[in-house]
């Protein structure tokens, strides 16, 4: 800290009691009425992001300007601690200039997980107080308007959903290109557990519905879920899964994204923990999307749910394990019939119709109709036909061309096949759910 900041924190809190030592008339009572009204203001605060100063405080305050004015009001610089090796601060520091987005308390995490210092020595402060006089610290944000929090009450209460566009990772399909990958993340609100999180090709529904489908496999059903107003939040699809699963879904006022804080917080935190160390792997090899997900999942586990949390002063999965609140789980036929995807489709003369760049065939009696076909986007052998609210069974992918002679229906009304029966197939039993825990 330099000494022009120094005097202007020490001119600020001067600012708080000069209304009180100004004056030598104050009557009984009158000087703790002039302390309760500076703590009740908003201020600029040199070098801090906060925006109020405590009754307690300012007491201080006054109490040192009275014993050795206004110097007294000045910060002490602060001086490191002997026992900390010069060594550890000249390697954090190395650290720090390999991948500039490393924040502090990770670099600490790698000195005391490698054994160059002893748990506990390096001290948070002591360090950006290094990095301060290496000129490796970004200048303090302005002060942030303050908002109420809200917390759930138990485990389930309340899921946060989001989208990060995170990095670029190679391209298999492309070695020499970069493709551009998303991370779908869902945290528990009273816990701060991420249930799931996946990296992504794509930010699209069938990402975001497989997502929140191996959550909910993973740690039951949510009573709500809380998302921003994106498009794939909004399709009435996933209204329908909601729908289908009894889960509240609420959005975020628009542009007020503050309710969703902490699983930004979570995203700033991959940003400044696990990102700087995905790049150091990828200069030493090559990352796909596949490798990259295998070591977020590794560090998910390792240094974020099993981690202190801040604000809860418990590690997310302890809290969440903790919490005696029963889980409301999912039958798994009813998930997966939860999360099909439902469109419209026009059923050609010859009994044919396409979805995702696939025929299919179905009954030929649905010839001319515009059905309704639910389907598995990640099986694309499981596509269910419906017409007025009438079952057909599943249609069969079409892998060879064949030949119809087409259906010509009489004057009595269209014909039904002697072999309908032969044509629809019961419905599917013991689905499969490997896509749920084993990716697309």
């Amino acid at each position: 800290m330099d000494d022009k900041l120094r005097q202007d924190i020490a001119s600020f809190r001067y600012s708080l009691i000069s209304p009180i030592v100004s004056r030598q008339d104050l009557r009984p009572g009158e000087t703790m009425e002039l302390i309760r009204e500076a703590a009740s203001r908003h201020y600029t605060i040199p070098g801090s992001c906060r925006t109020q100063v405590g009754e307690r405080t300012i007491q201080r305050y006054l109490a040192l300007y009275r014993e050795g004015g206004l110097d007294a009001l000045m910060p002490k610089p602060r001086k490191y601690a002997g026992r900390v090796p010069r060594e550890a601060l000249e390697l954090a520091a190395a650290l720090k200039r390999e991948s500039p987005r490393r924040a502090i308390s990770t670099i600490i995490d790698i000195l005391e997980s490698s054994g160059q210092v002893e748990r506990g020595i390096l001290k948070r402060s002591t360090v950006y107080d290094y990095f301060t006089r290496l000129g490796l610290t970004r200048p303090q944000q302005g002060p942030r308007e303050v908002y109420r929090r809200y917390q759930a009450q138990h485990r389930n209460e309340r899921w946060i959903g989001d989208v990060c566009h995170l990095t670029y990772l190679d391209d298999p399909e492309n070695p020499p290109r970069k493709r551009k990958v998303y991370l779908i993340a869902w945290m528990d609100d009273y816990s701060r557990k991420i249930v799931h999180a996946q990296l992504y090709p794509a930010e699209r529904m069938p990402a975001l519905e497989d997502s929140l489908k191996k959550a909910i496999v993973t740690h039951g059903i949510p009573e709500q879920v809380y998302v921003d107003n994106g498009a794939i939040y909004s399709s009435a699809h996933f209204a329908k899964i909601c729908g289908r699963l009894a889960i509240h879904l609420t959005h975020s006022r628009p542009y007020r994204p503050q309710g969703r804080g902490k699983i930004e917080r979570f995203f700033l935190t991959v940003q400044r923990s696990f990102l700087p160390e995905l790049e150091v792997v990828a200069r030493s090899e090559a990352v796909d999307i596949a490798k990259a997900n295998e070591l977020f999942l590794a560090w998910l586990k390792n240094h974020y749910n099993s981690r202190r949390h801040s604000a809860t002063k418990q590690a997310p999965q302890t809290r969440f394990d903790t919490d005696d609140h029963p889980i409301r789980r999912a039958d798994l036929g009813e998930l997966y019939e939860a999360f099909l995807l439902e469109e419209t489709r026009k059923v050609d003369k010859t009994g044919l119709f396409s979805l995702g760049g696939q025929t299919y065939e179905t009954c030929p009696e649905l010839a001319g109709r515009t059905v309704t076909v639910r389907f598995d986007p990640y099986d694309a052998s499981d596509v269910r036909v419906f017409f007025e609210g009438k079952g057909y069974g599943q249609a069969r992918p079409l892998h060879e061309p064949r030949r119809h002679a087409g259906l010509k229906p009489s004057s009595g009304g269209p014909k039904e096949p002697t072999g309908l029966n032969l044509l629809t197939s019961a419905p599917k039993e013991g689905m499969s759910y490997k896509h749920l825990v084993g990716g697309e």
